[in-house]
This record gives structure tokens, C-alpha cells and sequence, in this order.
């Protein structure tokens, strides 16, 4: 799926999410993000233990679950969703994650650690980036427009 990484970091770069050398205007071209990715992920392979790499994926995509369970709360009128059946997942989903946590923890220390430190990098980076970023400006809207 090249054609959708490489899309994926350039619109992240167009709306200020990412630097803009992942976007168009990078001294690698059009498909700079796209390159910047695939060296990282290759490096990453390369380097840590798969069953760590699928360990890290697995919490990210059990924190994604609960984070997109949470939306679906507060949006809930807007979706017309049943309050209680979305809470019920995010409980699942965030018992999974605590019992997940737990037996890395136990059995594999430091993939709990590598777990860690790639979810605090995350954090890291991103406040790092929206500093260097600055205030992001929001689009101005044309008079008369439905909003």
C-alpha cells in the first residue's frame, strides 16, 4: 500500500500534523514522506524483535479502540449511538488492554518497556512538534457560507 502511505503523510503534512518535508514539498519529491517511512519501518524491523513489534502494535491498536470508543461517547447523539452498549466496549477494550499490560509485563519486561517508551516518544514528539509549529491558524470561512 505505498500509494496510501505515501498519501497518508502527505496530507498529514498539508494540514500541519507532520513536518512539511513528509508533504510535497520535500527535497526527496512527491513521495518523500513515503520514503522517510519506509526507512524507519525498516530500521525498526531490522533492529527489535518482531514479537515486540507486534506486541507495541497490538497496545496501540487496543489505545486507538478506547480513544475511538470515547468519540463515539461524546458523539453519541450526533451518531445516534446507545450510550451504554459504546461504554460496555470501551470497558472490554480497557479491560483487555490492563490484562495485555499485565502479562507483558510479567513475561516479557522489555517489551512492556519498549511499550512505554514508544507511546512517551509519541507524546514527546508531538508536543515537540507543535511548539516548533506554532499556533495553528484555522481556515478563514467565505461570508455568507453554510457553516
Amino acid at each position: 500500500m505505498p500509494a496510501a502511505s505515501g498519501g497518508l503523510t502527505r496530507s498529514l503534512a498539508e494540514i500541519g500534523q507532520f513536518p512539511p518535508f513528509f508533504g510535497r514539498g520535500s527535497r526527496l519529491g512527491a513521495h518523500g514522506g513515503m520514503l522517510i517511512t519506509a526507512a524507519i519501518v525498516l530500521l525498526i524491523a531490522n533492529l527489535v524483535d518482531l514479537s515486540a513489534i507486534a506486541s507495541v502494535g497490538s497496545a496501540c491498536s487496543l489505545l486507538i479502540f478506547l480513544l475511538v470508543g470515547a468519540s463515539g461517547y461524546r458523539l453519541r447523539r450526533e451518531t445516534g449511538s446507545i450510550g451504554a452498549i459504546v461504554l460496555a466496549g470501551m470497558a472490554a477494550t480497557a479491560i483487555v488492554l490492563v490484562f495485555f499490560g499485565i502479562d507483558t509485563l510479567r513475561n516479557d519486561p522489555e517489551t512492556f518497556v519498549a511499550i512505554v517508551c514508544v507511546a512517551g516518544l509519541a507524546v514527546v514528539l508531538d508536543l515537540v512538534w507543535k511548539r516548533i509549529r506554532g499556533p495553528r491558524q484555522e481556515p478563514a470561512t467565505v461570508s455568507g457560507s453554510p457553516q
